[in-house]
């Protein structure tokens, strides 16, 4: 199985579209990613995860670090996509991320106040 990645600026959102499997060998691929942002990212960060069909206790793991080092901190940032992925990590932090259940509620969210963390959502429960 194998990840893929695609990065596209839409309605001045950084949206990261991830599609296939997190985990195993495809960690590193999406470190690579996270990396790329950190340089080359501006403005507010959607975490597409519709097309993403499974991950492993290490890809939730990765996400979340992933979150921790683009996130609020450094500029808004939202997850969309999970769906029926496993969210073990994600519900247990103290800080989740915002979450929604797809990518045009995210969009709306992050575009409605750039600069600023969305502070809703629905796709995380």
């Amino acid at each position: 199985m194998s990840l893929d990645w695609q990065y596209a600026t839409e309605r001045g959102v950084t949206v990261v579209t991830l599609t296939g499997h997190l985990g195993g060998e495809s960690l590193a691929r999406f470190t690579g990613a996270v990396s790329w942002l950190l340089g080359h990212g501006t403005g507010p960060i959607l975490v597409d995860l519709t097309r993403l069909f499974s991950w492993s206790a290490e890809g939730e793991a990765m996400v979340m670090d992933a979150v921790r080092r683009l996130g609020p901190a450094r500029q808004p940032l939202a997850l969309c996509g999970i769906g029926e992925l496993p969210i073990s990590l994600i519900t247990a932090t103290s800080l989740p991320p915002a979450c929604y259940a797809d990518r045009e509620a995210a969009m709306t969210a992050l575009a409605a106040r750039p600069g600023e963390q969305p502070k809703t959502s629905d796709g995380c429960s």
